[in-house]
């Protein structure tokens, strides 16, 4: 029920370049900046955010609106490039022993840091959090998921800075996900300011987010080319040494690149084939990261002949995930086998998909009835085997892999053709290709968070469930597993999960990303975490 975000990852870089008018809170921000403008740390976007308020956050490959989002507003918990928790807008983590997480875990007390204003000079206060908790429930609100939040029975202010919420029962995750990460990340929302521009789906507010409690404040926001914020001089922390920060919106990643090497942008996400150009720039460093990317071919399962596990497994025994991993990414992304990042503590290494076998693949589709003709192309009752890839434009890695891919799945007799679309018009919700089923096959990659938690991904009608996979011993595996307080019966429960799924392949899974970042030796304080490059933002200045 939970945190695969599908993803930010092994995507690169995102789509979405339309010109549009500038939304600001206060001056409009100028077409690209191609020199810096003295104090600003500058970064791109791969694609268009379609909106600015959290509430309304959509999922894509780069976590776009994710990213924006925590410039500006402040999570529970975050979590360092270690793992470790961080509280931000609580001023300690829930547990047991500290007494603010109940020993059935169904009561979670969250202390808020009394220090935090928004950026108008407001105190943040237990009342923002009910505030938000409310619209994400508002069945008027368009809000893309629930998942998590539906499981509170009722929440409490005990005063401005003590919320708790009572929950209808035990849900493993809740402490890490609620307005943290989650499948869909939340963050409180000023009241004072929402309560007067209901219905919340038309707020000036989604396009001009001016108040929040983050390190950066929202200025202006010039659609399909730049974003621009400036430093919040009432962050509880402190306000930020990195004064304004100009954003622009920039899908190709061979572009990326250049102003990269020409020093126009201060970080830019690269691949693992892109860092040998950059060697010869001794100005640029590197950050790796280890990440909650995990990127696979989804199958769809609701379209013949993919309902057919014979042919499922076929298609996993004729890719060679391991030629992927060493000659599309030289190793960086090491290959795996199951949704859990290598990082979790519930990944279980003896679990195996169908290993590369070409000759065992042919067996199987042969088994299935689709033989191979005169021309080695494979067809059952007259009709041949084709199949449909879906990949979008806006990952180096991405594009290599539907190359590779669809040369060995012809080797095989499979006529796949691949069919090139954005990442907008891929993870775009209900019309989307995902959503809307429009394919066979699709690379996707799919960020999970601190927590396990795969349901949102695997679970019978989960809303990442982009194969229309179900299998009702996973979904009561997947029940168990979240209402279980015991971090070792649920890794036991997690490795049952892997290991059927592992059998009914219904995503060949590629690799779990290791990132490798870029920046300039001047930017000081860029750390990225498994999960966003910004979070931290608050940290980032230009030194000598």
């Amino acid at each position: 029920m939970r945190k695969a975000r599908a993803l930010w990852v092994a995507a690169l870089l995102l789509a979405g370049c339309s010109n549009g008018p500038s939304h600001s809170g206060a001056a409009s921000h100028r077409r690209g900046p191609p020199h810096r403008i003295s104090g600003a740390v500058r970064f791109d976007l791969a694609s268009d955010p379609a909106n600015l308020n959290p509430l309304f956050l959509h999922q894509d490959a780069a976590s776009v609106e994710q990213q924006v989002a925590r410039l500006s507003f402040e999570p529970f918990i975050d979590f360092d490039p270690a793992g470790r928790e961080i509280p931000e807008l609580v001023s300690r983590v829930p547990t047991e022993s500290n007494g603010d997480l109940s020993r059935d875990g169904r009561t979670i007390i969250y202390r808020l840091r009394p220090q935090v204003r928004w950026s108008d000079g407001v105190a943040v206060t237990s009342a923002d959090v009910i505030f938000t908790l409310r619209a994400i429930l508002d069945p008027r609100n368009p809000v893309p998921s629930h998942e998590g939040y539906d499981l509170i029975d009722r929440a409490e202010a005990r005063g401005p800075h003590v919320v708790v919420f009572h929950l209808k029962h035990a849900w493993a995750p809740a402490v890490d996900t609620l307005f943290s990460y989650g499948f869909r990340p939340q963050f409180v929302l000023p009241a004072h300011v929402l309560r007067n521009q209901v219905p919340l789906a038309q707020a000036a507010f989604n396009a001009a987010p001016s108040v929040g409690d983050g390190p950066y404040r929202f200025v202006s926001w010039r659609r399909g080319e730049s974003l621009l914020y400036v430093a919040n001089p009432r962050y509880w922390r402190g306000s930020p040494k990195t004064k304004r920060l100009d954003i622009r919106i920039i899908p190709d990643v061979a572009t990326n690149l250049v102003l990269l090497q020409s020093r126009e942008l201060d970080w830019n996400l690269i691949a693992p084939v892109q860092q040998d150009t950059l060697q010869s720039h001794t100005d640029i460093a590197y950050r790796y990261v280890s990440t909650g990317v995990v990127a696979g071919l989804t199958l769809n399962l609701s379209h013949a002949p993919l309902n057919d596990v014979r042919v499922r497994r076929a298609i996993a025994m004729a890719i060679d995930r391991l030629g992927i991993s060493r000659k599309i990414t030289l190793g960086r992304y090491p290959i795996t086998d199951a949704i859990q990042p290598r990082f979790s503590w519930a990944f279980d290494p003896s679990v195996k998909e169908p290993q590369y076998d070409p000759a065992g693949a042919d067996r199987l589709l042969d088994e299935a009835g689709w033989r191979r003709g005169a021309d080695g192309m494979r067809r059952r009752a007259g009709a041949a085997l084709t199949l449909v890839y879906v990949q979008f434009r806006e990952t180096a890695t991405g594009m290599r892999v539907a190359t590779m891919a669809q040369a060995e799945l012809r080797q095989r007799g499979i006529d796949v053709a691949i069919k090139t679309v954005s990442n907008q018009q891929l993870f775009f919700p209900v019309t989307g290709e995902l959503a809307s089923g429009n394919f066979d096959l699709a690379y996707v990659p799919f960020t999970m968070g601190s927590d396990p938690d795969d349901s949102s991904i695997l679970g019978c009608s989960a809303p990442s469930n982009y194969m229309r996979y179900c299998n009702p011993q996973v979904d009561k595996l997947e029940t168990t597993a979240l209402a279980s307080p015991s971090r070792s019966a649920r890794k036991i429960l997690y490795g049952r999960i892997e290991r059927i799924v592992a059998g009914d392949v219904p995503i060949v899974y590629l690799f779990n990303a290791n990132y490798i970042y870029a920046y300039r030796k001047d930017l000081r304080g860029f750390y990225p975490n498994a999960f966003l490059p910004t979070w931290n933002a608050a940290g980032w200045h230009l030194g000598p």
